[in-house]
This record gives C-alpha cells, sequence and structure tokens, in this order.
C-alpha cells in the first residue's frame, strides 16, 4: 500500500513539473502589467465616497431614549396624550383571549379539557396574561368541542378554536 502511494506521489509531481505549475496561480508579469495599469485608472476615476457626519446608529444595540427637558406643565400633559383609551371588558378580553395560545380541546372522563401545548386547563381553572405590561387574570367558563369561554369579572368572551382543515386529517390523506 505505501508503495502505491510514493509511486502516485511521484506521478503527480512528475507531471506537475512536466506542464510548467510553477505559475499556475498568477499569469506572467508582462501580462499582469497591463490590467494593473488599468484597474488603477479605474480607481483614480472614481469620486471619493461621501463622509457622514455622524456615525449611524448600530439597528442591533439597544439605546434608552433620552428623556428630553420639559417643563413641569408639559410633562404633566404629555402622558394623558400618549396614554392608549382604556378597553372595555369585552374588548379587553377579546384581546386577552386572542393572546391564548389553545392547540385543542379533549374530553377526559367525561371532562373537558382544554389543551395550551404542555399545559392542560380545565372549566374553573385561572389563567395569567400579560398584556400592554399589565397581568390580568382569566378564568376558563366553558370548553366546547370547537369553542372556549373566557371570564373575568361580570363578562365574559367565547374564542372559536382554529382546527385543522378536512384535507389535512389523517383519516382524508391517501
Amino acid at each position: 500500500m505505501k508503495n502505491i502511494l510514493r509511486y502516485g506521489f511521484l506521478a503527480f509531481a512528475s507531471l506537475c513539473l512536466a506542464f510548467g505549475a510553477d505559475g499556475v496561480d498568477l499569469s506572467a508579469p508582462k501580462l499582469r502589467d497591463a490590467t494593473v495599469s488599468k484597474a488603477q485608472e479605474l480607481v483614480k476615476s472614481q469620486k471619493a465616497p461621501a463622509v457622514l457626519g455622524a456615525p449611524l446608529p448600530n439597528p442591533f444595540v439597544r439605546v434608552p431614549l433620552k428623556k428630553s427637558e420639559e417643563t413641569p406643565q408639559e410633562a404633566a400633559s404629555t402622558p394623558a396624550s400618549k396614554a392608549a383609551p382604556a378597553l372595555s371588558g369585552v374588548e379587553l378580553l377579546t384581546r386577552l383571549a386572542a393572546m391564548i395560545p389553545a392547540t385543542g380541546t379533549v374530553n377526559l372522563n367525561g371532562a373537558p379539557i382544554l389543551l395550551l401545548s404542555q399545559k392542560r386547563l380545565k372549566v374553573g381553572d385561572t389563567l395569567t396574561i400579560s398584556f400592554e405590561d399589565k397581568d390580568y387574570e382569566v378564568s376558563i367558563a366553558s370548553i366546547s368541542p370547537t369553542a372556549f369561554t373566557i371570564a373575568r369579572g361580570s363578562h365574559s368572551y367565547t374564542r372559536p378554536l382554529r382546527l385543522a382543515s378536512a384535507s389535512n386529517t389523517p383519516s382524508a390523506r391517501p
């Protein structure tokens, strides 16, 4: 085996020498001079790049906002004008229900269970949802095969589940 490798290496080396492998990566200096001079002319003819006044901010670094100098009167009026309108009970429940990642329902021993990936909720269980920097606690009022109802205080909202289409079910596949 060693002899085969030696003879193969010798054959390869002799072929490289025979076909002039000395300057394979670069062409002859006389041929390169024309290309180099043409490249230098192109570089000289280009305009200098515009210099920016200040460096651009890095979009991947979070910089806290600077507080501007405001008078106390302006500071007092600003938060009131920027505050989001308060949501009514039903609107709030609608938004909270949209944030619940329900994956389906199951009936175990006659009790309906709402599946949230690994979490299982029964009727009467509570769930804490963070919305606009506040935590809201809602309870599961009812569960049906195609929908679930959440309640908070005297308000309730029923959200339908997004079920798989009939063509995507295992029984419909060929």
